[in-house]
């Protein structure tokens, strides 16, 4: 627990997206405990920008893994408290050029648990194990597992572009908008592009719009799928920044994605969001609670999990995924659905 009060707390998570995003539950901890400190992060230049207005913080900085310099007011700065979220060679490595007065925090990987689970199937995880009770304890924070409240993000809305705007409410008519995320980085992630469609699809009948969001690398998948999906279902798959991606959400009452980082972003949002399982599990930490109302679609199958970060090769043809079906997901979205009117 930390003894004295800090003033100034410098926090440090570079990657990946969705590791990032969850930085922002312990920034409400924090200013709960000391209403009156100043945060600073030290992200990626790349995540930047998911916190430009938030209110939470004083400043935020981008160290690129290139290099880029590090800005001196962090090196000049004498912090009360240090939380390095991040662990490798790169946080070390401004770690030792920062100077602190009186507390260090570092973020435990538990590498030796994710080895055990992986290869001999022995699950020594506790449900205090997720990613944010470990930032928390970082931080030297002690919170209930009870009591976690889920990360908020903050955005503008009236910096979404209007003609984007124009795609959302067609011909003036405002219909509830539901967001697919059909991509991941690691491809063992991605559920079926066809049973993606199967759930826009139904969504459309039901009267709802349906936006397909993704990187520039999956701008033509993302196109053939609104296509296959129909009329009023539009890609924004590498077309808007990071932060459009969270003015768009903003305005959705649903999102279904994979195990990957814009799906946290959409929970970061106050979206009611489908998260699908297939390589990877609860056991990594990555896995949603509190508000908003979340549902979780996994099978059971005996490689489960067979990757940390959910790979790009499968031995069986991603049967963990095949396992969820179109029908399944769409009955647990509808619940969603049910418990928010």
């Amino acid at each position: 627990m930390i003894e004295n009060i800090p003033e100034k707390i410098i926090i440090i998570r570079f990657s990946s997206m969705g590791d990032v995003i969850l930085v922002s539950a312990l920034f409400a901890a924090i200013k709960k405990m000391f209403p009156d400190c100043e945060i600073y992060l030290v992200t990626d230049p790349s995540y930047m920008e998911f916190f430009k207005d938030d209110w939470r913080l004083r400043n935020v900085y981008g160290i690129s893994k290139k290099g880029s310099t590090v800005d001196n007011a962090i090196i000049e700065t004498r912090w009360d408290l240090v939380v390095d979220l991040q662990k490798n060679r790169r946080s070390k490595a401004l770690r030792q050029k920062i100077r602190y007065k009186k507390k260090l925090g570092v973020f435990r990987k538990h590498h030796l648990k994710r080895i055990l689970k992986l290869f001999t199937r022995v699950n020594l995880y506790s449900a205090k194990d997720s990613v944010v009770m470990r930032y928390f304890s970082a931080a030297g924070i002690k919170i209930e597992n009870s009591s976690l409240e889920s990360g908020q993000l903050f955005f503008k809305e009236s910096q979404f572009p209007e003609h984007i705007t124009e795609l959302i409410y067609t011909g003036g008519i405002i219909r509830p908008l539901i967001a697919l995320i059909p991509f991941a980085a690691w491809k063992n992630k991605e559920w079926f592009e066809e049973r993606f469609v199967n759930v826009g699809q139904y969504f459309l009948v039901k009267g709802w719009d349906v936006c397909i969001l993704g990187g520039p690398s999956e701008m033509e998948r993302a196109a053939v799928m609104a296509q296959q999906i129909g009329q009023r279902c539009f890609s924004l798959a590498g077309k808007i920044t990071l932060y459009e991606c969270g003015c768009l959400l903003k305005k959705c009452s649903l999102a279904l994605g994979n195990d990957t980082g814009l799906s946290h972003l959409a929970r970061a949002c106050g979206v009611r969001t489908g998260i699908i399982y297939g390589p990877t599990t609860r056991h990594w930490g990555f896995y949603p609670y509190g508000n908003p109302p979340f549902k979780i679609f996994e099978s059971s199958w005996f490689c489960r999990p067979c990757h940390a970060h959910g790979g790009n090769n499968c031995f069986f043809n991603k049967t963990c995924l095949k396992k969820i079906s179109s029908d399944d997901v769409i009955k647990g979205l509808m619940d969603l659905v049910i418990t928010s009117d």
